[in-house]
């Protein structure tokens, strides 16, 4: 259990299938504790990060691993005197599962409609959570503008700054990026040629046994003087449709992001990010559908 200053921290998801006559089914859990049906959720571990949390409690609760969309929501409420924050995603169900949930704690699981799944849950929230669920759709595909993690002070290296390394503090942020990336199954990684970029991604692109794809237009020297080439880098990666993340520069990213979403508007969508900060565009045939910012892994 995480709990800090009084509130309980947990993860979730709406996983939902195609049935084989093409129909979106949701993914209920009957606990037999509470005796209530559910989305699949649970507390998080220490150390652990939300969507971390919310991509094993799907595997342990369902036995199915997913592929996870955008981020639908939070539900608050109190139990026994405490807040609890529950945050949701949606998941698609990737094959058949791979395993058993402990039946002393999810004894049945049910694929059903949306509509028969509202009906079914026992808790309005969870009903509130499937309706966003809903408004989003199926079939997103995510590409995840990452600011390299934190590297050394430009006034602190003398050599050429292309040449500068991660400080410390980031080389312990990249190595906790693959738990935050892992659910969204991503198939490419592309990163901008200098050496602070390469080893924020390295880590992470060799646990998923990944060859990444490194680029002179994602970085800041190509971009001083050819504003529109990572521009054009990253539309191409968003046509293609395969769910990749760029790994790149501040002065860089905000006008990618700028670019890609055109005249939409977002909610909470910051000036810049921070390093190891990423906003996660989720695009469905050419058009973004949500954008998730995410925050640096803790060092």
């Amino acid at each position: 259990m995480t709990s800090i200053d009084n509130v309980i921290y947990a993860a979730g998801a709406v996983l939902w299938r195609t049935s084989k006559s093409n129909k979106v089914e949701i993914a209920l859990i009957h606990r037999p504790r509470y005796d209530d049906w559910s989305l699949p959720k649970g507390k998080l571990d220490p150390n652990e990060t939300m969507i971390g949390c919310a991509y094993r409690e799907v595997m342990e609760e369902t036995g199915y691993s997913a592929v996870f969309g955008p981020e639908l929501g939070h539900a608050t409420y109190v139990v026994d005197g405490v807040s609890k924050i529950v945050k949701y995603w949606s998941a698609q169900a990737d094959g058949e599962p791979s395993g058993k949930p402990n039946p002393q704690e999810v004894d049945e699981i049910l694929w059903l409609s949306p509509a028969d799944a509202r009906k079914k849950l026992t808790l309005d929230d969870d009903r509130s959570i499937v309706d966003f669920f809903l408004e989003f759709g199926t079939g997103t595909t995510p590409l995840v503008l990452l600011r390299h993690a934190k590297a050394i002070k430009r006034e602190e290296w003398d050599g050429d700054d292309d040449d500068r390394p991660l400080a410390q503090v980031g080389q312990v942020q990249a190595k906790r990026l693959l738990s935050i990336y892992l659910p969204f199954g991503i198939e490419e990684v592309h990163s901008s040629d200098a050496v602070r970029c390469i080893e924020t991604i390295e880590p992470m692109t060799r646990s998923l046994k990944m060859n990444p794809i490194f680029s002179t237009d994602l970085s800041e020297y190509r971009f001083a003087k050819d504003k529109e080439a990572a521009l054009d880098y990253a539309q191409d990666l968003m046509d293609r449709g395969n769910g990749a993340i760029i790994c790149s520069h501040n002065p860089i990213l905000p006008k990618l992001l700028k670019k890609l979403i055109g005249k939409k508007s977002f909610k909470e969508l910051g000036q810049e990010l921070k390093p190891a900060e990423a906003w996660i565009l989720h695009h469905r045939d050419g058009e973004i559908i949500a954008v998730d910012w995410v925050s640096a892994p803790k060092a």
